[in-house]
């Protein structure tokens, strides 16, 4: 009847040290459950950089009665790192620098979950917990003479950058509902769906929205239809121009939501007039409180087994997929300029992608896509290739 392990995951373990400092990466996780399956626990501890940024979680969840319930307790450090030219003023004389500045969210947050299954399929969930984001800003700079050799290098804390901590409460309500089956690389039968109400009340006072249907249909073994329409929210955040916007907004192009528009995939020259301000109409219509996504995909298991693939090579099982993504990100100082089709580098408008991609289940231990998409709201990119790590949806 007690906790026993049950697997542990594969555990990495990396050092490194430059001018500025040593440095830690990796991660490692262990599961653990009883002999019925009635309580399960889970904890993982990773690092990626310094001290300040290992991270880890703990999850217990308790189905030995009809009423399910649980706790997640954990710290995840998020980390993003900018590079710029500055200036540094060294004894009166100020000298060209190269920097690198690295920004910290660090997030503590202890959660209660209460559960009840009215089938296997469909549950009602319940949650109350505490959430903390701290910040930390810092930077590692190197300083030139004129003749471009290095005379200092340093490392500086910058706390005149760091917002204040957020302290919030948040209260949820949700329906879920699973009946799909899921193949090697991404489910192709069934559906899922959540429907998700959450207040947070604190530093900063608002309400969340969710709402994620997914539906996959197959009218023979090896041909899948699948549908999704997703949207995120917060509301009654920001609506005043004076409040002091701490959360940072929500990012639309990730290849979880819609391919084509990734962050590393974006050109100076895509920013057009904007860029001698130094805005970028076409990546800032890409942030907002509140997301859209609608998914199409026709998903066909090329490399499988006998029984489920085109051709039976069980060791790298790949599926193909032919899909149309379209997303709009907006909040009520970003308002939408049009929900037309437009072709806009720089209106905030529905933003669609097409193309094709293959998903590889790489020995059991990640999916890796490949895609080629065609964004057509950046007419002056075009078609281009790109890579994620995430399941199909």
């Amino acid at each position: 009847s007690s906790l026993q392990l049950d697997f542990i995951g594969q555990p990495t373990i990396g050092v490194a040290a430059d001018n500025f400092g040593s440095y830690i990466g990796g991660g490692a996780s262990a599961y653990f459950s009883d002999m019925l399956g009635d309580r399960f626990m889970g904890v993982a501890l990773s690092a990626q950089g310094t001290m300040k940024d290992i991270g880890g979680q703990v999850f217990y969840l308790n189905q030995k009665r009809r009423w399910n319930w649980g706790y997640a307790v954990g710290r995840i450090p998020y980390q993003y790192q900018f590079w710029g030219i500055g200036q540094t003023e060294i004894n009166g004389q100020t000298y060209l620098s190269q920097d690198i500045t690295r920004y910290r969210i660090f997030l503590d947050s202890a959660t209660g979950l209460l559960a009840y299954p009215f089938s296997m399929t469909r549950r009602i969930e319940a949650s109350l917990g505490i959430s903390r984001y701290s910040y930390d800003v810092e930077v590692d700079r190197l300083v030139f003479d004129q003749l471009g050799r290095v005379i200092d290098q340093r490392r500086e804390q910058l706390p005149e950058l760091e917002p204040d901590p957020l302290n919030m409460f948040q209260a949820s309500l949700a329906l879920v509902g699973d009946n799909s089956f899921s193949a090697f690389t991404s489910p192709v039968r069934g559906g899922r769906y959540r429907f998700e109400v959450e207040a947070t009340v604190g530093t900063a006072n608002f309400q969340t929205i969710t709402a994620d249907y997914r539906r996959y249909f197959s009218p023979n073994l090896n041909l899948t239809f699948a549908v999704r329409g997703l949207h995120f929210g917060r509301y009654g955040y920001g609506d005043d121009l004076t409040e002091n916007q701490t959360l940072r907004p929500l990012f639309l192009g990730y290849e979880t939501l819609i391919r084509g528009y990734s962050w590393e995939s974006l050109e100076n020259q895509e920013c057009g007039e904007g860029s001698a301000d130094g805005t970028c109409p076409v990546f800032e219509r890409l942030f907002g409180h509140r997301i859209a996504v609608a998914n199409m995909e026709v998903r066909i298991p090329f490399l499988g087994t006998e029984q489920f693939g085109l051709i039976n090579l069980p060791y790298i099982p790949m599926e193909l997929v032919a899909f149309t993504d379209v997303g709009l990100a907006w909040d009520p100082q970003n308002p939408v300029d049009s929900y037309d089709f437009v072709r806009s580098s720089s209106q905030r408008v529905p933003l669609w992608s097409s193309g094709v991609s293959a998903r590889f289940n790489l020995l059991g231990f990640m999916i890796f896509e490949a895609y080629y998409a065609y964004p057509w709201q950046r007419p002056e990119k075009g078609a281009h290739w790109g890579f994620s790590l995430a399941p199909g949806w």
